[in-house]
């Protein structure tokens, strides 16, 4: 037999086999016995090839359907914590604090300038409320009746050049700032303006805007009529009474000029350049060689003939502006700001304006600040109040004011916007240019004074009666120190 033959016949046997033993393995009986086999003689051993076939895994693909929860998307922001703001620089201002700001002669023209401001102030401090009220010819009395009524607002504007800051902080109804604010806040002003209106060496304001001296000239009058130049208007005040003579003579028009009847130790300082007070505070000297030649200069005008005596000793502003405005004078002395209102009242005016420098007094110091805000020293919320008035002069809100109406600001970094460097086309912008050099010098040289208000009531009443009754000027002053030091002596 051959091998393939062979072959056949043992896988024959072997499946022959294999389904016997699966039949009896499906019957239900026991099986029997098995008999045993009988032994085969295998002539061959045959190796069968195999075929190796690498294992494989078969992943079937099938669809699945899933039941879907249907889940509410919602949208987590995460928000930043919110940087300081760079402008809230006064700390622990009382939360929800409610306060009152006074203004003087802001309304209606900046309304939406004061409005902003306390809107964005509202947002450096989260949670004080601002109520803001515009009080104006009746300002001063207005206050008065406020704190004698314990009905004050919480911060105030003030004229610095009308000496309100030092007459209320003399009477303890200011706030003193200076161990209340840093000294980097401090550093955001003008020294001379941070450190004018000191009272026994206490600041109680921060300076707001400023205004710089200059006459406004009455082209018409001055020039056309009187046939005087720009460029010779007096440098120092020692000019006036020639210049009002010559007004006078050539045009009948009488010298709108006003004394600060409401400071006049102020002016007797900054343009007579007196001493009004001893060093060591004890005594009144303001009946001294300069001071009566300051006043003979007034008294000599009135006796000439050349001044508007309405407007020489009246305690509001407005009255010389009125005149000036209504072109019934060649010249007045005020600042650049209130060009606005001259436009306003007599827009056939504003053709023939100019400005000039004011005259520098005998003191050499250009000036003092213009305004400022305080605040209340009974407020209820001092730290608030503190905020706000800082708020309103910090160099944001400053230049922004500056960019509305010739005002200029008491901090140097202001000055560095390109709105300062611009060339000047209006009339109220002309100093605009220089005017960072001139209000870096404002200082207040005024020493404090004691029971100032009742001793300016005292040197108003002789001055009045040096101007207008016939008392020689040296009496006059001499009569009023004595009254002075009597003050002192209680």
């Amino acid at each position: 037999m051959n091998r393939k033959l062979q072959f056949r016949v043992s896988l024959s046997v072997l499946a022959m086999l294999l389904v016997a033993v699966v039949a009896l393995a499906a019957c239900g009986a026991p099986p029997a016995p098995a008999a045993p086999a009988a032994p085969q003689v295998v002539k061959e051993t045959v190796v069968v090839p195999q075929t190796v076939v690498a294992a494989q895994t078969v992943v079937a693909a099938q669809t699945v359907v899933v039941p879907q929860t249907v889940v509410a998307q919602q949208t987590v922001v995460v928000e930043p914590t919110a940087a300081p703001n760079p402008e809230a620089v006064i700390p622990n201002v009382e939360p929800n604090a409610e306060i009152t700001l006074w203004t003087f002669w802001l309304s209606p023209t900046f309304d939406d300038y004061i409005k902003d401001t306390i809107a964005r102030f509202e947002k450096a401090y989260p949670g004080v409320k601002v109520n803001w009220e515009d009080h104006q010819a009746t300002f001063q009395d207005d206050l008065k009746n406020a704190f004698a009524a314990g009905k004050a607002p919480d911060v105030i504007n003030l004229s610095v050049s009308e000496g309100w800051v030092s007459d209320y902080a003399t009477k303890g109804l200011l706030l003193p700032l200076d161990d209340k604010v840093s000294q980097d806040v401090k550093d955001l002003y003008f020294p001379g303006l941070w450190n004018e209106q000191i009272v026994d060496g206490k600041n109680y304001q921060f300076p707001w805007y400023q205004g710089m001296n200059v006459e406004l000239i009455n082209m018409k009058i001055y020039s056309d009529t009187a046939g005087l130049k720009l460029e010779d208007f007096p440098k120092t005040i020692d000019g006036l009474p020639a210049l009002c003579k010559t007004i006078k003579d050539k045009t009948g028009t009488l010298c709108d000029i006003r004394l600060t009847t409401n400071d006049l130790l102020a002016q007797m300082v900054y343009e007579g350049g007196v001493d009004v007070i001893s060093k060591d505070g004890k005594t009144f000297t303001f009946d001294s060689p300069e001071a009566v030649s300051w006043l003979q200069m007034y008294v000599d005008m009135v006796k000439a003939g050349t001044v508007d005596k309405s407007v020489l000793v009246t305690d509001q502003d407005r009255v010389g502006l009125d005149l000036f405005a209504s072109g019934n004078a060649a010249f007045y002395q005020t600042g650049p700001n209130l060009i606005r209102e001259v436009r306003a009242n007599n827009p056939g005016l504003y053709g023939y304006l100019a400005a000039v420098p004011a005259p520098v007094g005998r003191s050499g110091v250009l000036g003092k600040g213009l305004m400022s805000l305080s605040a209340n020293a009974a407020t209820k919320f001092p730290n608030a109040s503190i905020a706000l008035a800082q708020f309103f002069t910090n160099p944001q809100s400053m230049l922004d004011f500056s960019k509305l109406v010739a005002v200029y600001p008491s901090t140097p970094k202001s000055y560095d916007d390109p709105f300062f460097a611009a060339k000047p086309i209006a009339v109220e912008d002309s100093a605009k240019p220089i005017a960072k050099d001139i209000i870096s010098k404002y200082a207040d040289i005024v020493p404090t004074i004691p029971h100032k208000a009742d001793v300016n009531d005292i040197v108003l009443q002789a001055v009045q009666s040096a101007l207008f009754n016939n008392v020689p000027a040296q009496q006059a002053l001499s009569d009023a120190v004595k009254k002075a030091n009597a003050l002192l002596a209680q």
